[in-house]
């Protein structure tokens, strides 16, 4: 137990010197991110510092207040070589585990692309996207790797079951919950019309 919460300690402090470092690039005042993406100054700081854990909604307010792609809050070296911006080996994945919503997101997207996003979602069991539906311009699509999931676009919900696919217009509300025993993962792709 105590290897997970280093781990989850140790992730904390790489998004925060992440989101320091994009804010930096950016010449963004601590005030001005805080103005744009409307989250308190007190509370970025925290995640600067690795000693809060932002939600998913905080990271997508943060990536369209900076104008990146979600990837960019991965632990990814993009100047590494010319392999790295094409190819992503199983052991080069970076992830976000989101302990509060049961969630973990492992980037499977080579470093430097920004309009197409590729992720493996695993949800454990009772977790999900959270009570609020997302929107988002762009397409999103997918296929269920393992397990069983509901996933809720406008009023419609779909069961989906290991092998099933779904692809929507991200823009539409849209939310989704394991309804599995075991954790379900589903390989994630976004297409963003935003991130830029």
């Amino acid at each position: 137990m105590a290897v997970e919460e280093d781990l989850d300690a140790e992730t904390l402090r790489g998004l925060g010197d992440r989101l320091r470092k994009l804010r930096a690039e950016r010449h963004m005042t601590l005030a001005a991110l805080s103005e744009r993406s409307q989250i308190s100054v007190g509370m970025l700081s925290h995640i600067e510092r690795g000693k809060s854990s932002p939600s998913l909604k905080t990271l997508d307010r943060l990536r369209i207040a900076l104008g990146v792609p979600l990837a960019s809050f991965f632990d990814t070296d993009a100047g590494q070589s010319q392999e790295r911006s094409v190819v992503t080996r199983v052991h080069q994945r970076s992830a976000l585990l989101f302990s509060d919503s049961g969630l973990t997101k492992e980037l499977l997207s080579p470093a430097g692309h920004r309009e197409l996003e590729m992720l493996i979602l695993s949800i454990e069991p009772g977790g999900s996207s959270g009570p609020d539906p997302w929107r988002r311009v762009g397409e999103k699509c997918g296929m269920v790797l393992q397990g069983r999931f509901e996933l809720q676009v406008g009023e419609q919900r779909y069961i989906l079951d290991e092998g099933d696919a779904f692809q929507f217009d991200s823009a539409q509300p849209h939310r989704f919950t394991n309804l599995a025993t075991g954790t379900t993962r589903v390989m994630w792709i976004i297409k963003s019309e935003e991130a830029g």
